[in-house]
């Protein structure tokens, strides 16, 4: 297993607060060995949220859940207005934005409409040229 340089910076800093902790239990004095358990629990804590703020220590989840607001599109109407599709929780919007001004609206999910189809008309197909029944 290696270790990162920031995994090895963190316990080169534990190992120099932990030699003073030693050295008080040889025969340093209570309020030593109390200020060295105080700057073990503070030094911990920082490295814990150092870890957690970079996003490697995940206790919450094992699982990365979808973004809750996903934009789809994006168009320019011109030079200061524009135009947005999109996605909350799933559901659709339209915005409509510029300087000063938004306006958001629902948009509705496109539907499928099942177009004619060409008519064929190739003597082969039709019955009309006397072809056997």
């Amino acid at each position: 297993m290696t270790l990162s340089p920031r995994h090895k910076l963190i316990g080169a800093a534990l190992l120099a607060l932990v030699a003073p902790l030693l050295a008080a239990a040889q025969g340093a004095s209570a309020a030593t060995t109390a200020r060295v358990l105080l700057g073990l629990t503070a030094a911990g804590g920082l490295a814990f949220w150092f870890i957690r703020a970079r996003g490697g220590l995940d206790l919450a989840s094992k699982f990365k859940t979808a973004p809750r607001l996903n934009v789809v599109q994006r168009v320019g109407l011109s030079q200061r207005t524009g135009l947005a599709l999109i996605e909350v929780d799933g559901k659709p919007y339209l915005v409509v934005h510029g300087d000063g001004f938004a306006k958001i609206s629902p948009a509705r999910r496109p539907t499928r409409v099942a177009l004619p189809g060409p008519k064929v008309s190739h003597p082969a197909l039709t019955e009309e040229e006397g072809a056997p029944s």
